[in-house]
């Protein structure tokens, strides 16, 4: 977009429209990096998986190393547990256009690549495929890739409530009594339908961020400064509202100011591996603390006694007012008023407190909390397919997503972000694809019609979610983000809903269009070759 805006003042302000082709916005937006997996599972008569032995080949593109197959191997052993484990991988260099890191990278791949082979494994082994997964689910703090040299151990995760996500599941999605339907018949004259299910899971968050903000003298309102980026996901705020909790004040106190480092911002997250939501709740309520720390200290240093003594709630430290408080502490300047901050914040939120410094209370600290095992969200998805088995068309009639991401900050936009993670999944099975000719390089898939990606016409006629709402012990507010974790579901859960409605031998590759499958069909097993066509 600089391009056109460049020219746009060239040209004092006349509308510039720039036009590139398809093979140019590959090349420009790049994509996921393609993955060819093997996988041979063993399982207990239970369902217990005791071994499992992956192998993926990554399509890398001709440069800047991806890491989508290690992710892909790693978040296997998370999501199934396989007493006994051993993954390999190649990452390939080739002479087509750049990869990059998309939501889910390497999750969304293994989900794609492991799940039908996990509903193949529940219909031959005869265990109910939800109770498969719970089976091996994870559980606690789950351990996952590989040993530690140093250590001799695994990582693990702070918490996982997969087993309450699959339950949750699968009373809201109808579970049993779809597959009780289903089994007295599950075609309708061309139309056969079928059901699946699956856990998308990924990092959800990092630590050791930091938090700025001020009690202004003027009118008691208390300013939050913060860096996260806008995207739309409302978490700019959203994570603010922890002042609010900690100070027991209404939300209409507060002011948030963001994306302005002239006007100081502490040291954020980037917006992207879904951290945000964890990273700057813990920032954000380490500094709440240090804010009320400072507007008790300072009231008692107005009218005496201890500082616990006072009651900070509804803007008010005691009889006193935040503004009454705020004047006072700029009197006494040093800690109170920004000129002198801790030693451990970030030198970006230094040079932040120069800016604020004298404009009020100052409460800035960076987030030092404790946390045992890293941050890992969770998502159970749920669907149910139609196919027309002499077109080949196929939709998705009902999904179901429950979010294990702990305590639940704001319903909309949870439910906003487990239906977009879904969808990009379900994208990858519907019809998301390029298409390179193999020998001279050209791209073939030169329209939205090739490369179509899923539209409102493509959502499920049904679709629902919720949460677990168990928070994450490991975090103050314990919140984990949910970016990445749907993406898994999505694709996942409608890869096992097609394997229920038309076998185990009836694609091997994605997306699922229909010729594929309908030429699968009239051969009675997959017609497609791994590792011949770029797609």
């Amino acid at each position: 977009m600089a391009i056109p805006a460049l020219m746009s003042k060239k040209l004092n302000g006349v509308p510039v429209m720039m036009r590139i082709s398809r093979e140019e916005e590959h090349y420009i937006g790049r994509a996921r990096a393609g993955i060819f997996g093997r996988a041979k599972i063993g399982f207990r008569k239970d369902g217990r998986i005791v071994a499992m032995d992956f192998f993926t080949i990554q399509d890398n593109g001709p440069y800047n190393a991806q890491g989508d197959h290690r992710s892909a191997g790693s978040m296997a052993t998370l999501q199934f547990q396989p007493e006994t484990y051993r993954w390999r991988g190649i990452s390939v260099l080739t002479n087509t256009p750049p990869r990059t890191s998309q939501r889910s990278p390497g999750g969304m791949q293994m989900n794609a690549l492991i799940d039908p082979i996990i509903a193949k494994a529940a219909r031959k082994l005869g265990v109910d495929h939800v109770e498969l997964l719970k089976i091996n689910a994870p559980v606690g703090k789950a351990p996952y890739g590989p040993v530690n040299e140093k250590t001799k151990k695994q990582a693990y995760v702070t918490q996982a409530n997969v087993k309450e996500a699959l339950d949750q599941g699968a009373k809201l999605f109808g579970w049993e009594e779809r597959k009780a339907a289903l089994a007295a018949g599950n075609r309708k004259g061309s139309k056969v339908r079928g059901i699946g299910v699956a856990v998308g899971q990924y990092t959800a968050g990092s630590i050791g961020f930091d938090g700025l903000a001020i009690v202004r003298p003027s009118d008691g309102m208390v300013e939050v400064h913060t860096g996260i980026g806008n995207l739309g996901t409302e978490s700019v705020i959203d994570c603010q509202r922890v002042y609010a909790e900690v100070l027991d004040t209404p939300w209409e106190q507060f002011e948030v100011v963001w994306g302005n480092s002239a006007k100081g911002l502490p040291w954020t997250c980037v917006s992207a591996g879904s951290q945000t939501v964890h990273a700057m709740t813990r920032a954000a309520h380490a500094a709440a603390t240090d804010l009320k720390t400072k507007l008790q200290e300072v009231a008692a240093k107005m009218r005496g006694g201890s500082p616990a003594s006072y009651k900070v709630a509804n803007g008010k430290v005691g009889p006193l007012s935040f503004a009454e408080v705020a004047k006072k502490a700029v009197e006494l300047g040093g800690t109170y008023d920004g000129h002198v901050g801790p030693d451990d914040i970030n030198v970006f939120t230094k040079n932040a407190l120069k800016i604020v410094a004298g404009q009020g209370l100052i409460g800035v600290a960076k987030d030092n909390y404790k946390r045992d095992g890293n941050t890992h969200s969770f998502v159970a998805g749920f669907a149910e397919v139609e196919v027309d088995v002499e077109t080949g068309a196929w939709r998705i009639v009902d999904y179901t997503a429950v979010a294990d991401v702990g305590t639940v900050l704001h319903p909309r936009n949870l439910q906003g972000q487990t239906f977009g993670g879904s969808m990009l999944g379900m994208g990858h099975a519907i019809s998301q694809r390029w298409v390179y000719d193999k020998q001279y390089g050209v791209c073939l898939a030169r329209r939205f019609h090739h490369n179509k990606p899923p539209s409102i016409m493509d959502i499920p006629a049904n679709i629902r979610w919720a949460a677990t709402e168990i928070p994450d012990p490991e975090t103050p507010v314990g919140a984990r983000g949910i970016g990445e974790p749907p993406v898994g579901a999505g694709a996942g859960a409608v890869a096992a809903a097609l394997v229920n409605a038309l076998g185990d031998e009836a694609f091997r590759r994605y997306p699922m269009t229909p010729d594929l499958l309908l030429t699968s069909f009239e051969a009675k097993s997959y017609q497609h070759t791994a590792l011949v066509a770029h797609i």
